[in-house]
């Protein structure tokens, strides 16, 4: 995996939902605790250590964001993802800058969520 996240291509967060009706898809790397407290509604779960067995789930015709707590996670994800030629962001900020500009962070109970 790729460990640098200079250059990583990237997208704000208030730009997310639109990028999400657009047919991005939203890839939470974070631990399962994490998920559990609080994750975008539209997000898949797919633990940052799970990514490389984890790769028949991504198509080089899909176009995904990575997200994380902060962004330095899915950051490296993004920068792997995308030498395997597959179109890939890293969300800035991740999840605790995401929280200020969505209304659509829920616990795994369907409650609004937290980020830990």
């Amino acid at each position: 995996m790729v460990l640098g996240i200079s250059d990583t291509p990237s997208i704000q967060p208030e730009q997310l939902e639109n990028l999400i009706q657009d047919g991005f898809k939203l890839i939470d790397v974070r631990e399962q605790d994490e998920w559990n407290a609080g994750h975008h509604q539209s997000a898949e779960h797919i633990p940052m250590g799970m990514i490389t067995e984890s790769m028949d789930r991504f198509k080089d015709s899909e176009k995904y964001i990575f997200v994380c707590r902060s962004g330095a996670r899915s950051g490296r994800v993004t920068n792997f993802i995308a030498s395997q030629d597959i179109e890939s962001y890293n969300l800035s900020g991740g999840m605790k800058e995401l929280q200020n500009f969505s209304e659509k962070i829920f616990n795994s109970e369907g409650n609004s969520g937290q980020i830990i």
